[in-house]
């Protein structure tokens, strides 16, 4: 989709501690191999045991104290995470809407997997275009992995804790939102980790749908680049080179598509590996936590282009292109109280 006048007027990101990955290794948490050829240096961990919800909220905050949107203004409110966000009973979106927003607005759940936050900001964009004139909208997402293990379940990742939130407005902001893809290909749904009430082990899984990983593999990087292209078309963005800087999942190195970058030209050194190899995966917020890097690090400036892309299990692709219109007066010096991290 392209959008016009649609805006990030705020965003923030709330995270742990900083622990490094070769702690983990000599405490025989994680294994230096992996780790090597992964790339991880640390991750980002809550000490706390309080619902993931709270590091949505405590973004939050900050993201609308940066947005200088009252909060009355704020309309919609989504909320995504990929993880358990708190007691059962509690809705999490309600919870980050009245526990940081308050007021009436709207308040909905995206279950999509790591590619939930970026569905977020695709439908917040179209509830904004179709809403009266200063109405806001607010994308939320947290996670937090502190009760499974954070080095090995998931292959290829780390997983970080943290929370992000965007204020999306009409009329005014530090980034423009160019335009925003997202793409579905639910052939592949039913391919999981292996369950032991189903397969005995991996190699068992794996010889019940080793050849459909092949054609999952070769869907996923044909979706990837789908969803890019469109989203730069869109976008009016004369190819990737238009595009200054890529915000990627935090994934390690050995899931990287790296026939999709080297088609693209995209190097290391123009995306968020830097940054996110020191906070791990942080679910659904990624994408969303780096655009928020980017900004707070002046890493970005006023013309400069930067492309959100996301994936998650399901399958689901996206893209998304904002141009930065004005350098953010945000106050950065509250980062090391669970904000970025320098």
């Amino acid at each position: 989709m392209r959008w016009t006048d649609i805006y990030v007027a705020g965003g923030a990101s709330a995270l742990g501690r900083r622990e490094e990955t070769a702690t983990a290794v000599a405490e025989g948490r994680y294994d230096a191999a992996v780790r090597d050829a992964d790339g991880f240096l640390a991750v980002s961990v809550a000490d706390d045991d309080g619902p993931a919800t709270d590091l949505a909220v405590r973004a939050a905050r900050r993201a609308l104290t940066r947005a200088a949107v009252p909060p009355e203004r704020i309309r919609l409110l989504v909320h995504a995470g990929i993880g358990p966000q708190g007691p059962a009973h509690v809705a999490p979106a309600s919870r980050v809407h009245g526990a940081a927003v308050g007021g009436v607005a709207s308040a909905v759940e995206v279950r999509q997997s790591s590619n939930g936050g970026m569905t977020g900001i695709e439908l917040a964009a179209a509830y904004l275009a179709a809403a009266p004139a200063g109405t806001a909208a607010m994308v939320t997402t947290a996670d937090r992995f502190t009760r499974v293990d954070r080095y090995r379940a998931d292959a290829g990742n780390v997983l970080g804790d943290g929370g992000t939130a965007l204020v999306l407005t009409r009329g005014t902001g530090v980034a423009r939102l160019l335009s925003t893809v997202v793409l579905g290909d639910g052939r592949f749904a039913d391919i999981g980790l292996a369950d032991s009430s189903v397969f005995p082990d991996r190699p068992a899984f794996f010889a019940e749908h080793g050849h459909r990983l092949l054609d999952l593999v070769a869907a996923m990087s044909q979706r990837q680049r789908e969803s890019v292209r469109q989203a730069l078309a869109e976008a009016g963005v004369a190819g990737p080179a238009g595009i200054s800087r890529w915000a990627f999942d935090n994934v390690g190195l050995t899931m990287v598509d790296r026939d999709f970058r080297t088609e693209l030209g995209i190097d290391d050194s123009v995306t968020c590996w830097e940054w996110g190899r020191t906070v791990g995966h942080l679910g659904a917020g990624d994408p969303a936590a780096g655009l928020v890097h980017l900004l707070e690090t002046g890493a970005v400036g006023p013309g400069d282009r930067v492309a959100l892309c996301g994936m998650g299990s399901g399958f689901t692709y996206s893209c998304a292109v904002v141009e930065v219109v004005d350098a953010p007066a945000w106050d950065v010096t509250d980062r090391s109280e669970g904000g970025e991290r320098v």
